[in-house]
């Protein structure tokens, strides 16, 4: 049986984009700096969101 897919987004803030993800059981996780493996993560998208003091969602398509 396969995993379930993760949910890719791209989170807009006012002078930032962050790419991320929503894990199968609701985690989210932005990615702040891909080069040293930075991320941010949250119980669910809306609580990273609120985190950063809000944002709009983009969802991207699944690779």
């Amino acid at each position: 049986m396969t995993e379930p897919a993760v949910r890719r987004f791209r989170l807009h803030l006012t002078h930032h984009v962050f790419d991320g993800w929503v894990e199968p059981d609701g985690r989210a996780v932005a990615i702040e700096d891909d080069e040293h493996g930075l991320t941010a993560s949250a119980p669910t998208l809306e609580d990273l969101v609120r985190g950063y003091g809000g944002g709009r969602i983009q969802w991207l398509p699944p690779v």
